[in-house]
C-alpha cells in the first residue's frame, strides 16, 4: 500500500470513529418543559414508561440494565421506555452519553433542561419530592397510571407496563 492511500485510510478511519462518537453524543438531547409536556401527551397509541435517573445515582445505574431489557421486550408492543436524566445539560458529553452507550440504550435518553427543579418535579406526579429513581408509565392517552419510586427490578417495570397495556 503507498504512503498517500496509508494516510487517506487512516484520515477515513479517524473521520468514521468521530461519526460514530458524534452520533452517540447527539443521541442524547435536552428536553425542557414543551419537550417533555409534548412526549407524554402526544403518545401515538403507546404506553409509555418514563424513567428519571442520573449518572451519580447508583441505584439508577443498578437499574438501567433492566430498562435496556424491557425496552428489547416492549419492541411491538405499543410501549416504549424513555428516560429523563437530571444531570446537567452541559454533562452530556462528558456524563451521560459514554453511559448511554456503554449501555447500548435502545431507547430516547433526555436531559431535562427546566428553569427550575420545582418545575421539572411538577411535571410529574404530586406525590414525587425528587427522589430518583423514579419511574412513571403513562397509557396511550398521556394519563399517569403507575408511579414506582426507588430502584425496580426488571420484573416490576414489566408488570407496571403490561398492567397498563391491559386497560387499554
Amino acid at each position: 500500500m503507498t504512503r498517500s492511500r496509508t494516510i487517506r485510510s487512516r484520515a477515513l478511519l479517524g473521520f468514521l470513529l468521530l461519526a460514530v462518537s458524534l452520533s452517540s453524543a447527539q443521541q442524547v438531547r435536552t428536553i425542557g418543559k414543551k419537550g417533555l409536556d409534548s412526549l407524554i401527551a402526544n403518545r401515538n397509541g403507546k404506553v409509555l414508561l418514563l424513567n428519571v435517573w442520573a449518572t451519580w445515582c447508583i441505584p439508577c445505574k443498578e437499574e438501567f440494565p433492566d430498562l435496556v431489557k424491557l425496552s428489547a421486550e416492549m419492541k411491538g408492543r405499543n410501549a416504549e421506555v424513555v428516560a429523563v436524566s437530571v444531570d446537567f445539560p452541559d454533562e452530556i458529553g462528558e456524563k451521560v452519553a459514554p453511559f448511554v452507550k456503554k449501555m447500548k440504550t435502545p431507547f430516547r435518553v433526555y436531559v431535562a433542561d427546566f428553569a427550575s427543579q420545582d418545575e421539572f418535579f411538577a411535571s410529574f406526579d404530586k406525590r414525587w419530592s425528587g427522589a430518583i429513581p423514579a419511574t412513571f408509565v403513562y397509557d396511550a392517552s398521556g394519563k399517569q397510571q403507575q408511579f414506582l419510586l426507588g430502584k425496580q427490578r426488571h420484573d416490576q417495570l414489566k408488570k407496571a407496563v403490561e398492567d397498563v397495556l391491559v386497560k387499554r
